[in-house]
């Protein structure tokens, strides 16, 4: 038996009985340690005070008397008190509803997210990219590829 299951039998006595082996150990547990023999003692005598305590039965006209005086509370408030908090669920609803389908309109009106812009070329790019593109072209004009000789590689037929 464990300091816990100890413990635990302690806090919760009307558990199931122990054997007897189980009982020598529970009490060799109590013997060697005073704070587990304090806190048993202390839980069975409280326990014991709690059974012999007797709830008083309830009067035979209980319900008729809360009734009525839940009547004359009712009837002691002011007529704006019995208005304002007769009311305050149904509008706290309808208010909740409102602000929900306000929200949702506002969510749904927005414009969609804009794509992002690419970067517009200017005129002066414009005409940067032209002059590469013809300096390119007269290269290839000017490169005589019959210049080079070709070799038979081996494996070439």
């Amino acid at each position: 038996m464990t300091r816990e299951q100890v413990l635990d039998r302690i806090l919760n006595p009307p558990g199931p009985p122990l054997d007897p082996a189980e009982e020598q150990e529970f009490e060799r547990w109590l013997n060697e340690e005073p704070e587990l023999r304090a806190m048993f003692e202390q839980q069975t005598e409280l326990f014991a005070v709690m059974d012999g305590w007797e709830t008083p039965e309830p009067s035979a006209g209980f319900d008729r008397e809360v009734y009525a005086r839940i009547e004359r509370d009712a009837e002691q408030r002011r007529w704006w008190n019995r208005l304002w908090f007769a009311s305050w669920k149904p509008a706290m609803a309808a208010g909740l509803g409102a602000a929900a389908a306000l929200i949702g309109v506002l969510l749904l009106d927005q414009p969609p997210a804009e794509a992002p812009q690419v970067a517009v070329k200017t005129a002066a790019d414009a005409e940067y990219y032209e002059e590469m593109e013809r300096a390119l072209d007269d290269l290839e004009m000017l490169v005589d590829f019959e210049a080079f000789p070709q070799t038979d590689a081996p494996g070439r037929s």
